[in-house]
């Protein structure tokens, strides 16, 4: 019984610790090396068209408000009520050009 015990925990340990020995998935990194090829550097100081750019982030990210009550407040509540009128504007800004 002593000796199955043993054998069965080092099969077990052998199995587990296999994998670890695997060499790196070669396919899967040429794969991540074209596509990273493919995409288009963007180098300091090319033109980037503003309307795009705009476009991109219209509407913009929701924001996320800060804990602003506690004994560990990150912020305060006019600070989190400036955050989200500033958004506002930005939402507005961005449906006004849009029309």
């Amino acid at each position: 019984m002593k000796m199955l015990l043993i054998t069965l925990i080092a099969g077990l340990t052998l199995g587990t610790a296999l994998p670890t020995w695997a060499g790196p998935d070669w396919e899967i990194i040429e794969r991540a090396r074209k596509a990273k090829q493919a995409q288009p550097i963007a180098r300091h100081g090319d033109a980037v068209d503003p309307r795009r750019a705009a476009a991109a982030k219209c509407p913009p990210d929701t924001p996320v408000m800060q804990l602003d009550h506690g004994p560990r407040a990150q912020t305060t509540p006019y600070q989190n009520r400036l955050r989200q009128q500033r958004y506002e504007a930005q939402v507005k800004a961005c449906t006004g050009a849009a029309k």
